[in-house]
Parts: structure tokens; C-alpha cells; sequence
């Protein structure tokens, strides 16, 4: 590994798309799949291949394997890289309004009750990655921002969304979006989750 990490760390594992051996099935394989996809890119060929349990592995190999057939992946241990998360949640400096209401990212939100925090103490906000609904519609959202950076994690992407509050919010998707999209954000109440100094 990049360095030494303890049990249980959160971990990012990345694995190069040119670093996924390709080929038809045999007992050298880690993982079987079918090709969902196959793109010429001018010096190589980029496919997507989908596996049983449900992972999608974007693969580039100078060798063409046709959309339906079923293949072999390997990944030799030096190509697997593993880096320490640099983030578990969406996390922001807020506000309490009320008992059910608290202020982050420009916005008043609705939220769980907590009597037992004061209006107008400030406090930690967090949001699950997938807990963030992006919609075509940018009317439709509570806030609104920019889709600026997009990374594919093998079963779901990891948008980075820059809101109108000059503030990212992180978001884990299974749907395509494209950079400079145009979105509207929403947060259910039950997703959000409020820290105080404490840390309850």
C-alpha cells in the first residue's frame, strides 16, 4: 500500500482504467463481467464492462472485446493504489433558526428537531454524500450551484457541485451529469444531521 493505514480506516482505492487487464474468461480472473460498452479512442479501445454484483469497471486495452461478450479482469497489487479519505460527509458551519430549522450555505433548511440547542447557536452540519438530490431543474432545488468536477468510483460518481454560496458540496450519484451543468440541490430534513460543540 501508499503507507500504512489502521483497521478500519476510510479508504479511497484507485485503480487506472489502463491498469485493468482484459481478456476472455479463464481461472486467471478476479472478477467476470459482460461489455456494456466499446469506444475507439483513436489509439486505444475504452469499454465498459458491468460484473454480477452490480460494478461497473471503465477499461482501456488496444484490444477490441465486442459489446455482449463476456470477460476476465485482473489487477496486478502494485497498480492498486490506497490513499486515506480526504472526506467521510458534506460539512458546514451553520446556524439554528429554530427548533427545526437551521442555516448553512445561504439557505434556511428544515431539519430533525433539536430543543435542546438554543436559536442562534452556531453549529456543525452534515450530509451524507448520497443523502444530496441533484435535479435538471434548477427552480426545483433549494439552493443552486455548478457541476465542476466528476469522478467515477466504479459503482457511482463523485460530484463536486460548486453552490451559488461559493461554497462545494460534495455528492455520491448512480445518475450521469456533465461539467458546467446546471442543477438544483435539495436536502430532506432527515438527512441532515446537526453537531454542536459537544459533538452530539
Amino acid at each position: 500500500m501508499d503507507k500504512s493505514f489502521g483497521e478500519d480506516t476510510p479508504v479511497d482505492v484507485v485503480i487506472r482504467p489502463e491498469d485493468i487487464y482484459i481478456f476472455e474468461v479463464s481461472k486467471a480472473a478476479m472478477l467476470t463481467g459482460r461489455v456494456t460498452s466499446c469506444i475507439f479512442k483513436g489509439v486505444h479501445y475504452e469499454m465498459m464492462v458491468d460484473t454480477p454484483n452490480g460494478y461497473e469497471f471503465l477499461v482501456q486495452d488496444y484490444h477490441q472485446f465486442p459489446v455482449g461478450q463476456e470477460v476476465g479482469l485482473r489487477v496486478k497489487p502494485f497498480d492498486i493504489h490506497v490513499m486515506e479519505k480526504e472526506r467521510l460527509c458534506n460539512t458546514f458551519t451553520g446556524k439554528m433558526v429554530d427548533a427545526t430549522h437551521v442555516e448553512f450555505l445561504g439557505h434556511t433548511f428544515e431539519c430533525s428537531e433539536r430543543k435542546d440547542i438554543p436559536a442562534g447557536s452556531e453549529v456543525t452540519v452534515e450530509v451524507d454524500f448520497r443523502q444530496v438530490i441533484l435535479q435538471d431543474n434548477e427552480e426545483d432545488g433549494m439552493i443552486t450551484g455548478d457541476v465542476k468536477f466528476i469522478l467515477y468510483k466504479g459503482d457511482h460518481y463523485h460530484l463536486t457541485v460548486f453552490t451559488d454560496w461559493d461554497e462545494d458540496i460534495f455528492v455520491d450519484t448512480q445518475d450521469v451529469w456533465d461539467d458546467n451543468d446546471r442543477v438544483g440541490i435539495t436536502i430532506d430534513p432527515e438527512s441532515i444531521r446537526i453537531i454542536t460543540g459537544k459533538g452530539t
